[in-house]
């Protein structure tokens, strides 16, 4: 018979478990695998780290019954009377898997337990610990291959035996997917800023145009040029220079005084002209929205608005490098010399430069690529690990999802962050009690989005449920489940015919999954359904990024003051699309759904049961 220690550990392991497929003789080579590799572990002096629990109370009459069936078979094993359908292993290992049948991702096995990912491993049986939402299943992993002297042939995580915490020696920072998606964050709030500098600057300069900050603009004032007087004297000399404003060959007192007048001077020019330039250029970006007047511009208005310009883009730039962070001490100064050199360069360079969201919004959408590709590296092993399903295929489903969150969504953030930065000052002065509010104030600054994109991503997401769903009806040929003798493979029983393939460690994702059936009989076979999926996705994707892209591409710089000054939505609205781009992913996916849920004829007569 077998000593009590034995039968201690047997029991310590195995209590609180129960056979998946509720056969007493798929619990029984549990006990007599552990018997066997517990007796092993002893003998090697490795049993200390085996759990041990003594025998239930005489009154806990369903306990006493597993534990009695589990002392025979422990004998058994002893004694060499145990004979098996199948060897017992050499080495094993119990360890949760979901519903998948792959261990879940927050309790992966460690490195010294990978092996049960092996070709040559072969399941023992599924077990069942606790109930309803506390429930687990185990797996019991078999390999034939005998362990080193110094290795714990059995390990469980049901228990924690034989379980060293994973660890591959590296601290975060030498991880390079942290840095992938550190970087990324750091180029989404580097363009996103970026962005609001820019629209923070146009808004400083509004106000620096119409004399909103008189202190301010007293300094913008004074980097001018002061326009000469014409030589016949006859012009009012308040406001040009005189050969006495002249600041060449003064010193002292007649350098002072020569500044403060030219100072004065150029205050009095800018007060006048700056509200008149707001003026003009707004009036000339009414006359040139569409539909623009035919007769254009005369050649003195056309010159009024460069000059006009020029003085715009010289307000933009002063604000940028002196107005976005309002402070009178010295570290106010150094945030600001830090933010114009990191988000300046989006600052136009002169008032004839049109402003363009399309470079932030790119670095912004590579920026949340980067983060997804940092969180695949470092959770699946691959840059594309966020496009991976359960079943260790890409999913074209899930692609199809990330790929419209990112263009249209980042998209969306990037204009409603330009639309806030320009008039969120403004749209203070506005409370909620008045009647006739601004856009602005009235609907927010994100920009709507049509009703057609808000059914390409509920087409797509809607996918997604229902593509988990058929897999899920289907089953799957998950190749580690295993027959009620324990004698043979079989695949899961679905309510439909062809089982989707279930998850294989042999194999490596590949963009091809994208063109692959995923049933067990077309896995490696083109899928016609999926092809047409992914040709009028990916046109769609290139059509509509176009259509975003020239929207917020060349705004110029008219049209930026106008909207300050209504306290307006410039880009109020994502570009239509009508119904034709929703109708044709309906269509895509329908197929695609339709011809995952049908069922085909299987190759070969199934066996029957002897």
């Amino acid at each position: 018979m077998a000593d009590q220690d034995l039968l201690s550990i047997v029991w310590g392991e195995t209590s609180g478990l129960a056979a998946k497929d509720r056969s007493d003789q798929t619990l029984t080579r549990l006990h007599a695998v552990v018997a066997k590799l517990a007796a092993a572990a002893k003998r090697r002096g490795l049993d200390g780290d085996l759990k041990r629990q003594l025998a239930p109370r005489a009154d806990a009459a369903a306990a006493m019954v597993t534990y009695n069936m589990m002392v025979s078979t422990v004998n058994a094993v002893d004694t060499n009377a145990f004979m098996p359908p199948a060897e017992l292993p050499e080495r094993a290992v119990l360890w949760e898997i979901n519903e998948s049948g792959v261990p879940p991702r927050d309790n992966l096995p460690p490195k010294s337990l990978a092996w049960i990912s092996d070709p040559d491993v072969k399941p023992g049986g599924d077990f069942v610990a606790g109930i309803g939402a506390q429930a687990r299943t185990y797996r019991l992993f078999e390999s034939a291959k005998v362990p080193t002297d110094y290795e714990l042939p059995f390990a469980s995580s049901y228990t924690g035996s034989g379980v060293v915490p994973s660890s591959d020696g590296q601290r975060w920072y030498r991880k390079p997917s942290w840095w992938i998606g550190l970087s990324g964050g750091v180029l989404f709030f580097l363009a996103a800023f970026s962005l609001l500098w820019t629209a923070s600057s146009f808004s400083q300069a509004y106000d620096l145009l119409t004399n909103r900050q008189i202190e301010k603009g007293q300094k913008f004032s004074s980097s001018l040029p002061l326009p000469p007087c014409p030589p016949e004297g006859a012009a009012d000399q308040k406001t040009c220079e005189t050969p006495g404003d002249v600041l060449k060959d003064k010193k002292g007192k007649a350098l002072d005084d020569a500044r403060q007048q030219r100072d004065k001077k150029l205050y009095d020019l800018f007060s006048d002209r700056g509200p008149a330039c707001v003026d003009q250029l707004t009036k000339w970006a009414e006359a040139t929205r569409p539909p623009a007047d035919p007769r254009g511009v005369s050649a003195t208005d056309r010159q009024k608005n460069l000059d006009c310009l020029a003085m715009l883009g010289e307000a933009v730039k002063f604000a940028a490098q002196n107005l976005v962070i309002k402070a009178d001490t010295w570290p106010g100064h150094v945030a600001q010399f830090v933010g114009w050199w990191l988000f300046g360069w989006h600052v136009p360079v002169g008032g004839t430069h049109g402003v363009s969201l399309a470079m932030p919004a790119t670095l912004m959408m590579l920026g949340v690529i980067l983060v997804l590709v940092g969180l695949g590296k470092g959770v699946n092993g691959t840059p594309l690990g966020a496009l991976i399903s359960p079943n260790g295929r890409y999913s074209l489903a899930l692609a199809q999802v990330t790929f419209w969150t990112v263009l249209v969504l980042t998209s969306v953030m990037a204009i409603a962050i330009f639309n806030g930065g320009l008039v969120s000052e403004m749209a203070r002065n506005f409370p909620k009690a008045v009647a006739d509010l601004p856009n602005a104030v009235k609907n927010g600054f994100f920009p709507e989005i049509p009703t057609g994109i808000w059914g390409v991503l509920g087409i797509s997401f809607g996918s997604t449920v229902l593509s988990a769903l058929i897999k899920s009806i289907k089953g799957s040929d998950d190749s580690l489940a295993i027959s009620a003798d324990n004698t043979r493979q079989v695949g899961s029983v679905g309510m439909f015919k062809d089982k989707v393939t279930g998850y294989d460690p042999r194999h490596r994702a590949s963009i091809a999954d994208w063109f692959l059936g995923e049933d067990t009989d077309n896995k490696d076979k083109i899928d016609i359904s999926r092809v047409q999926m992914v040709l009028i996705t990916s046109g769609l994707l290139v059509t509509y990024g176009n259509a975003i892209f020239s929207a917020i591409n060349d705004l110029t710089q008219q049209e930026i003051l106008l909207a300050i000054q209504r306290v307006d939505i410039l880009i109020a609205a994502l570009p239509p699309v009508g119904t034709s781009m929703a109708a044709m992913m309906a269509v895509s996916h329908a197929t695609y759904l339709v011809a995952k849920a049908a069922s085909t004829t299987p190759s070969t007569t199934p066996e029957k049961p002897k």
